[in-house]
């Protein structure tokens, strides 16, 4: 009888570890992706709640788009970042006329947010600054992984007091520009004038941001980010869409390869090649 029991235990058990595993690749979604490198493979799986960027992602693996290019932009302790498909390997750029007058092509933003964040092993897409991308548009082409390191409570605390003084600066500078003919007239004709009206652009950034300041990170955040790691201050300013789930020592070696001042590989690491598959759940 208790060897019966016992036997019914460990099969509920193991009923329970499946359940969780298919439960875990069900809300990650269906798609799997192949990358292979010259410094081994990584495995990722995409969400199937950002269908735009999953299917832009898989349209351009399907072409071919990159095969055979290289990891273009390393930012050591944040992210490997690829996807400049007019970068060879053997580092030479094959542009053309055409392509040089091409305008960029975008997708629209699919930012779920907190729910995906950028933990290590993310995947999403890069983007153009908000200054010129206000609606956070994302590159149709280039992506990167994330391989940021742990954050402590204490860092995460200080680094949402960094992140908020960083928005109420940067719409006090985009309200100087929305005013930026009225301050080159006060600076001429009434110095004054102009640093009462550059007082009040700080006091309505500062209001503006208090009443709508940016999501402080949940629990499930703030554990993830202190027991793998990741990029927290690029939190739902880019779209997530994927993530690692095998090969992240690879990501996490390609992030050490030593760049130059302008975050660019000193030495070549390829992508062989990018497969699509679907996974039966």
């Amino acid at each position: 009888m208790n060897i019966l029991k016992t036997q019914n235990v460990v099969l509920l058990v193991m009923l329970c570890i499946l359940t969780a595993c298919r439960d875990k690749y069900a809300a990650i979604g269906s798609t799997e992706v192949l990358i292979e490198t010259s410094e081994g493979d990584i495995r990722l799986r995409l969400y199937d709640d950002t269908p735009l960027h999953r299917d832009n992602f898989i349209k351009n693996a399907e072409a071919g788009a990159y095969n055979g290019i290289l990891f273009n932009r390393i930012v050591p302790d944040m992210v490997i970042q690829a996807g400049d498909t007019t970068l060879k390997v053997d580092g030479r750029r094959e542009t053309t006329a055409e392509t040089v007058k091409q305008p960029a092509h975008t997708i629209p933003a699919e930012i779920v947010y907190p729910r995906h964040f950028h933990k290590q092993g993310a995947l999403a897409m890069a983007r153009e600054p908000d200054s010129i991308n206000p609606g956070r548009a994302s590159s149709d082409l280039q992506w990167y992984i994330v391989t940021g390191k742990k954050q402590t409570s204490a860092d995460l605390a200080e680094l949402q007091v960094l992140l908020y003084e960083g928005k109420v600066q940067a719409l006090f500078e985009r309200l100087q520009q929305e005013h930026a003919d009225e301050l080159e007239r006060l600076r001429i004709t009434d110095r004054a004038a102009q640093q009462t009206l550059l007082s009040q652009l700080q006091v309505e950034a500062e209001e503006t941001l208090a009443a709508n300041p940016p999501r402080p990170f949940n629990e499930q955040q703030k554990q993830t980010y202190a027991r793998v790691g990741g990029a927290p201050h690029l939190d739902g300013e880019y779209t997530v869409f994927g993530e690692v789930v095998e090969g992240m020592p690879i990501a996490l070696r390609i992030g050490r390869t030593p760049v130059d001042a302008k975050e660019h590989p000193r030495k070549p690491v390829c992508i062989k090649r990018v497969t699509i598959r679907t996974i039966k759940q």
